[in-house]
């Protein structure tokens, strides 16, 4: 029985991507050194959470009690950043917080708490080997030897098969991705915000 995916991925019943062993290291030391940071851009800061993550995906509970505005409003959508304790922005996205199509509303003492789960296709070539100096090359599967892009095949080899697996894979990808897009854009059309 295989132990690993067709892309090299732990979990050989999940079709999926993994990072590179570098891009893992990498992350695993800015985990254990609690250099990791949550802003809740506009709103405020959760230091040091505890943090689990695989070789793709990066699980972070959030708890934050808001201590403003005295009047509650309506909010739809928050944008959170993952950043280094020095400020490097790691991953930045908006996400839509409304609740049967309408906003939630923040004031003094509401709290939020929810598990922000991210997937990591590929991390910045720079922050990887400043985290792991002992990296030489290339540290991300996913990412152009020769332009340094992230792109469809990388720096990997891959079967005619895996190629066409692959491009699926991602079109799925990009089609969540799109999907998240208009539900945020609906949702603020929706409601106001």
């Amino acid at each position: 029985m295989r132990d690993r995916n067709m892309f090299g991925g732990g979990n050989p019943n999940s079709l999926y991507t993994p990072m590179s062993e570098d891009e893992q290291e990498a992350l695993s030391r800015l985990v254990e050194s609690g250099d990791i940071h949550i802003h809740i851009v506009g709103w405020g800061w959760v230091h040091s959470p505890k943090i689990t993550f695989g070789d793709l995906r990066v699980a972070i509970p959030i708890q934050i009690t808001f201590n403003r505005p005295v009047v509650p409003i309506p909010v739809t959508s928050f944008t959170l950043e993952l950043r280094t304790g020095a400020g490097q922005l790691l991953f930045r996205k908006e996400y839509d917080v409304s609740y049967g199509g309408l906003p939630i509303f923040v004031g003094t003492g509401f709290t939020l708490s929810m598990i922000w789960d991210i997937a990591i296709h590929s991390m910045d070539p720079r922050l990887v080997k400043a985290l792991k100096p002992g990296a030489t090359g290339l540290t991300s599967r996913w990412i152009d030897k020769d332009t340094g892009a992230p792109t469809l095949l990388g720096n990997t080899a891959m079967s005619a098969q895996e190629r066409t697996v692959l491009t699926k894979l991602r079109k799925g990808e990009a089609e969540v991705r799109a999907n998240d897009v208009r539900k945020l854009a609906r949702a603020k059309k929706n409601t106001g915000g």
